[in-house]
């Protein structure tokens, strides 16, 4: 190695690089990422050139993140450097090619062909350019990830506590869980690369069967579908933009408060057809979003559960005060006018508001002459009458006063 120093590296095929070639998710939350760049630091894992490595941490919980492979090699599968996941879809070589109907006859079996199939696409600039012209399928859009997936970037599982050795507790960087077994433990770089027998890969295949799919309701009259998932930025003209092509849209209503939407169609027909295009499928500005029937709407007659009318004064359980119709409310307060002049005409004479200590004069009464000479002072109050026209007595009206207090007797102190 240290006769190669001396030449040219460039002319060695080896790679100088001032950046990595990463996902979202290798990268991390942090948006200041600090990063160790080893220029050619290690050897490519499928072409075996020295290469820039860039080292770093994507966050405070996560392991230490490396490169694996060069740009070169990168950029001929258009993948990430560290999970050599496909960059646009965050799916495996395998599931990508097998969407886009690619078939990797053609790629060479041995490691000197494939080095040479390497260089020449380097060579002529085809590298990566099959896989940006490519139009993404139904089943790339289904099974893509558009949000990161930091689970990914998790400390690895400590040997020595599975083991039952190791003695570092709370401080130790790894995790202390007990290793899984199965297929998924078993992944192979190169095979991941070049999609073959990919176990991930595989089981996501297998997943594709178990899909479910979205069954029209047996109303006919529902044309209504839920959108749920929305964000602020996602507008009713971004929807329209989505759905307008399947057929003519009669409202779009969108509810911010519990981030969904609802769109309805003039055809059953047509919102069948929305529904079955885009279930699964529905992305708007990078954002997945859930698409289903909407429920007919209920009703409301102002009733309560035993098909009585809702009493306005009892409280409601829905939290909010019952619907009452115009000409319900009309004829509930000519009832209750009625009422109040009902109750005033019962009213005892001294508990009449307007005229205190007289009688109210029935519909066929005459009103009683007023004689000169029973004038009382203006000072004195006159007494109450009982409905029988006669004045009260003393008895009486202190019957109706309540009993007489009794005097206090007086205390008398006697000199000192």
């Amino acid at each position: 190695m240290a006769h190669r120093l001396l030449r040219d590296p460039q002319s060695d095929g080896w790679e100088r690089s001032d950046m990595p070639i990463v996902c979202e998710t290798c990268l991390g939350p942090n948006p200041f990422v600090r990063m160790q760049r080893i220029e050619y630091g290690g050897a490519c894992h499928i072409s075996g050139r020295p290469y820039t490595v860039f080292r770093w941490r994507p966050g405070s919980d996560a392991r230490y993140k490396k490169t694996i492979i060069c740009q070169e090699v990168a950029k001929s599968k258009n993948v990430c450097q560290v999970c050599l996941l496909d960059l646009e879809y965050n799916l495996p070589v395998q599931v990508r090619d097998q969407a886009l109907g690619m078939s990797n006859d053609d790629e060479p079996q041995s490691d000197v062909g494939k080095e040479f199939q390497l260089h020449q696409r380097v060579k002529e600039g085809e590298n990566g350019s099959s896989f940006s012209e490519s139009k993404p399928s139904d089943l790339l859009l289904r099974l893509q990830r558009t949000t990161p997936y930091y689970k990914r970037n998790m400390a690895r599982i400590c040997s020595f506590f599975a083991k039952g050795q190791c003695t570092r507790g709370a401080e130790c960087p790894y995790r202390h869980e007990m290793p899984t077994t199965g297929e998924l433990s078993e992944q192979n770089i190169k095979d991941r690369y070049y999609g073959i027998n990919d176990p991930v890969a595989n089981k996501m295949m297998r997943r594709v069967g178990e899909l479910p799919t979205l069954e029209p309701p047996e109303d006919t009259s529902i044309t209504t579908l839920f959108v749920g998932g929305l964000t602020g930025d996602i507008t009713e003209a971004d929807l329209q933009d989505h759905f307008y092509a399947f057929g003519e849209i009669s409202a779009i209503r969108k509810v911010d408060s519990k981030a969904c939407a609802f769109i309805t169609y003039t055809s059953r027909a047509a919102a069948e057809k929305a529904a079955k295009e885009l279930y699964g499928k529905l992305i708007i500005k990078g954002t997945r979003l859930r698409l289903s029937w909407g429920k007919p709407q209920q009703v409301q007659t102002g009733r309560g559960p035993q098909g009585a009318e809702a009493d306005p004064m009892q409280p409601s359980s829905t939290g909010r005060p019952p619907f009452i119709p115009p000409q319900a409310q009309a004829a509930m307060a000519a009832r209750q006018q009625q009422q109040q002049q009902q109750d005033l005409v019962s009213l005892y004479p001294s508990m009449a508001p307007d005229q205190m200590g007289t009688r109210i004069p029935a519909p066929g009464d005459k009103p009683p002459p007023q004689q000169p000479g029973n004038k009382r002072p203006a000072g004195l109050d006159a007494a109450p009458e009982v409905p029988g026209g006669m004045a009260a007595s003393e008895e009486e009206t202190q019957g109706e006063a309540g009993p007489p207090k009794r005097a206090r007797p007086m205390q008398v102190r006697e000199p000192s």
